[in-house]
């Protein structure tokens, strides 16, 4: 008996040892960024990535208008921001096509704290990440402005996405509103890719017919939506 009872306690470190040696393979051995999941949002001087826009208009009795843009965002010098914290300038650039000159457009800032990412578009700041990444996981991305509170959530963690023939394995989406009814539909989501940052977002909002001859079948009256997919990154 006494002799089991010692094999059986051997068996137990044996496998509790090969259960730590397993865990720290597949957890501890990454970076902290990548566990956190902060290299979703990579902020490093010289970075840029680049995006097609569409934006559709729709009007009553109208036909929509599309125009379509190339936005270039480079993360510049980093600074101290207004609440004390260091931060990065972000210099976004637009032009209508290939062949055209960048002009600047605007200058947004961000920072990576330990448990959020936020970004900064005229006088407003957004959390559009929280840390440690989850999937499910949800919070407030209006909690650093006076807009109401606003629920985001992370879904489809680490699952691969393709962008316009660009594969990327490990991405997430960040839904930060979806709404919809047989009168309107709001969404509004971004995707984001490790390494990379944001790859996708999509900012929707129709308002659809409700007369009785097209009640429910989508027939949109009024309304816009912008969409914004990478086309290439890197580092200047």
């Amino acid at each position: 008996m006494r002799f089991s009872a010692l094999r059986s306690f051997a068996l137990m470190i044996a496998l509790a040892g090969i259960g730590l040696a397993c865990t720290r393979e597949l957890g501890e051995t990454e970076p902290p960024e990548t566990r956190l999941g902060h290299d979703f949002f990579p902020l490093e001087t010289g970075r840029f990535v680049e995006y097609e826009v569409t934006e559709t208009r729709y009007a009553l009795a109208a036909p929509p208008v599309t125009r379509t843009s190339r936005l270039r965002e480079v993360v510049r010098e980093p600074f101290t921001d207004a609440t004390g914290q260091p931060a990065f300038r972000l210099e976004r650039l637009r032009r209508a096509t290939d062949d055209d000159t960048w002009q600047p457009d605007s200058v947004w800032t961000a920072r990576l704290e330990a448990d959020r990412a936020v970004k900064t578009a005229g006088n407003g700041s957004f959390v559009k990440l929280i840390f440690p990444l989850r999937e499910g996981i949800r919070w407030n991305g209006n909690a650093l402005n006076d807009r109401g509170a606003e629920e985001y959530r992370i879904r489809r963690l680490d699952q691969a996405w393709q962008a316009d023939n660009q594969p990327f394995s490990r991405t997430l989406e960040v839904v930060q509103r979806e709404d919809s009814s047989l009168a309107s539909l709001e969404r509004r989501t971004e995707r984001y890719a490790r390494g990379v940052g944001l790859i996708f977002s999509e900012n929707t909002q129709f308002f659809y017919c409700t007369s009785a001859a097209c009640l429910g079948k989508g027939q949109v009256d009024f309304g816009r939506q912008t969409i914004y997919r990478i086309r290439t990154y890197g580092k200047e």
